[in-house]
């Protein structure tokens, strides 16, 4: 069994195209049809290397004295020869292989999840979430409740889960080869919940400790949610595409870190701070004590000082500067 090893051409995305057993101590690999292992890519060679066993028994490959030459699969550097026993590896052309010989140690076998199992989980934690926003929308309704002021938000919010899940059933179906549907609505109604989960929670103590920063950066920890469920739908795609979730996921934080930091910057130079906390909440939740009568008269006076010495000033002349008043 020691003599066996196994020669693996990888796709673009990682998979792998084919899997050859060579039962020698050797293998040769080329575009060249006399080759163990032969390489539809036009920048190999017709005889680019070999797979052989070294003095200390360990597979190694090395260049036949090619144009293209020997990588690893993700080094920059060429080299005639390379070690194979911990990274198994190697780029020729831009063509990836990898070879293992039959001591290889593969990853233990994954619990299958059935299809059905996934669809009980989502329409659960649907309803669940159905239940949860009618409540929620009933409690912001300020007129009398009627089945549209309810019903309609609910049913946009259906229709765009609904697409949200069907694009990434599609993107699963045309890399995976199935469109998992069930699966990608399941992630997509747990993420949806555990945003209403942070925004009722942020709501809650930027209420309770007074904390405008909660209610006004809120929006970065919806934007974790929405990295978090990308980087979900990915994973479930396919283990070949964690580093690009990752990458995703990274992204959509800092960029809607970003956003809100630069929205909010701008808004309070031109507006001010925000006057309000966001929702109400009962008393009970108030764990800041209220502000003294005399703490708010003595604010509301220095407030009024501010203004009236901000009307006792003249307009900047560079408002006008640019505007032509001949006519």
């Amino acid at each position: 069994m020691g003599a066996v090893m196994w020669i693996e051409v990888l796709a673009r995305h990682g998979e792998v195209v084919s899997r050859q057993r060579i039962d020698a101590e050797e293998a040769r690999i080329g575009r060249a049809f006399d080759n163990d292992v032969v390489v539809d890519d036009p920048h190999v060679a017709p005889h680019h290397l070999r797979i052989f066993r070294a003095e200390d028994g360990e597979l190694a490959a090395e260049d036949l004295g090619t144009l293209n030459g020997l990588y690893r699969e993700h080094g920059r550097d060429r080299t005639q020869r390379l070690p194979l026993a911990s990274e198994p590896g190697i780029r020729i052309g831009r063509t990836i292989l990898r070879v293992h010989d039959a001591r290889h140690m593969v990853a233990p076998e994954r619990l299958m999840t059935p299809p059905r199992a996934h669809a009980r989980w989502a329409a659960g934690l649907g309803a669940l979430l159905i239940g949860g926003l009618v409540i929620l929308e009933w409690l912001s309704v300020t007129a009398v409740p009627t089945a549209n002021l309810i019903l309609l938000p609910l049913l946009g919010f259906v229709t765009v889960l609904a697409l949200w899940t069907g694009f990434w059933s599609m993107l699963s179906r045309i890399f995976f080869g199935q469109a998992r549907f069930a699966l990608q609505l399941r992630i997509a109604v747990t993420a949806c919940i555990a945003l209403v989960v942070w925004e009722q929670l942020a709501e809650s103590l930027s209420f309770s400790l007074a904390w405008r920063d909660m209610a006004e950066y809120a929006g970065l920890g919806a934007w974790a949610v929405l990295a978090g469920a990308c980087w979900a739908h990915l994973h479930a795609i396919g283990p070949r595409h964690m580093r690009a979730a990752m990458g995703l996921a990274a992204a959509l934080i800092i960029a809607g870190a970003a956003l809100q930091y630069l929205g909010k910057s701008e808004s309070r130079k031109l507006f001010g701070q925000r006057a309000s906390l966001g929702d109400l909440r009962p008393p009970a939740f108030r764990l800041v004590p209220l502000a003294s009568a005399d703490d708010f008269f003595r604010k509301t006076a220095s407030a009024k000082t501010q203004v009236d010495l901000a009307r006792t000033r003249e307009p900047s002349s560079t408002v006008l500067s640019d505007v032509d008043l001949s006519d």
